[in-house]
């Protein structure tokens, strides 16, 4: 199989992380992963499990590189003979597509989410040309195939992302005089849809109660200046930790000590915005730590509300508060939602069963 991407370790994110992690459980499949270089590529590509072919591009926007990559990336796949392409992303569905009309295969395209919504007609026409494609959620999915009207088009099958459990017994969360009530958000600050604004709106009602509570915030972006002026401005800069990007150890541990991981994912009005799904609340999980998430789109895929976290109005700080100190207040069935969380990332939702998933569909495929 040859798969390509624009996004791809050493980056960081959650397409990112789909598929370096799929290119490597494919239990039978030999795979060759063609994407852009990157500052630290070279150092990553060293140690991993699958062949990398990195294609130079400008230093310069998204748009550019991706421009560039698609111009590019023929050149660099002589020699190949792949029985499949995938393109990782609709962004990187023109090189798939010449790569496959070239070797004369089958081309599949992988759907995230917002790319759908800001690329339409791009998402449409890599859907017809495919021989099917890969949506990350039902929700993704139903983006999808509104790019295409009513008219005929390949199969669009659903294969949620997977996540790494942590290996052993989910860690003991003691509830000690001292400790404080623990929350974290992972997510880049670069778009308004995560929700930070709106958690940081519920703060000061949280903090009502739960004086001592805490919210540990990883990951960055051009918001982080606006999102720590307005903790200063409601008066909660002091339990609100902005760490930034953070190495993936680094992560772990913060969700490790986590009491609950809150994430009120929205579709805000003006922005091309959009949670496919969010691998985050499966990271979250995988320690045995619930979720609060937006009741939207993606996120009502991702966890089941009730049983292993709650949804709630990802615009009302009213309802996140008070989602939050239903959880703080509850250790019991805070520990319950979270041990559930966990059962079910491990039986749904690891890598080896995803990826296994993906190749069985890219097989299919390939004999048609």
């Amino acid at each position: 199989m040859l798969l390509v991407t624009p996004d791809f370790p050493p980056g960081v994110g959650g397409v990112q992380s789909v598929m370096h992690r799929i290119a490597a459980a494919m239990p039978n499949a030999d795979v060759t992963v063609l994407t852009p270089d990157a500052p630290g590529a070279a150092a990553f590509d060293r140690t991993a499990s699958v062949r990398v072919r990195r294609v130079r591009v400008p230093a310069g926007p998204p748009k550019l590189r991706s421009a560039a990559f698609n111009a590019r990336g023929l050149f660099a796949i002589r020699g190949l003979r792949p029985d499949v392409v995938l393109s990782g992303h609709i962004a990187s569905s023109p090189l798939g597509i010449a790569a496959a009309r070239l070797h004369r295969v089958p081309f599949v395209v992988y759907a995230h989410g917002k790319e759908v919504l800001g690329h339409p007609a791009l998402a449409a026409w890599a859907l017809r040309s495919s021989a099917g494609a890969v949506a990350v959620s039902r929700f993704t999915r139903g983006l999808l195939l509104e790019t295409v009207g009513g008219r005929p088009h390949p199969p669009v099958h659903v294969i949620h992302p997977g996540v790494e459990i942590p290996p052993g017994p989910a860690p003991e969360r003691l509830e000690r005089a001292g400790r404080p009530f623990t929350m974290v958000t992972v997510g880049r600050l670069r778009d308004r849809y995560k929700g930070h604004d709106v958690v940081l709106e519920a703060l000061p009602r949280v903090l009502e109660r739960l004086p001592d509570a805490r919210w540990i915030v990883i990951g960055d972006g051009r918001q982080r200046a606006e999102l720590e002026a307005r903790a200063a401005r409601l008066g909660v800069a002091h339990a609100v930790s902005f760490l930034g990007a953070v190495p993936d150890a680094e992560k772990d541990a913060k969700l490790r000590e986590a009491d609950v991981f809150v994430m009120p994912a929205r579709y805000p009005a003006g922005e091309v915005a959009v949670e496919g799904f969010a691998i985050v609340y499966l990271e979250a999980a995988a320690w045995g730590v619930p979720a609060i998430a937006g009741d939207v789109g993606g996120p009502r895929e991702a966890v089941v509300d009730g049983e292993t976290s709650l949804l709630v109005d990802p615009e009302s700080p009213e309802r996140i508060a008070e989602a939050i100190l239903s959880l703080a207040e509850d250790p019991a069935r805070r520990r319950r939602l979270g041990d559930r969380a966990r059962r079910r990332a491990a039986a749904e939702f690891t890598w080896e069963h995803v990826a296994g998933q993906l190749e069985r569909l890219l097989r299919l495929v390939a004999q048609r």
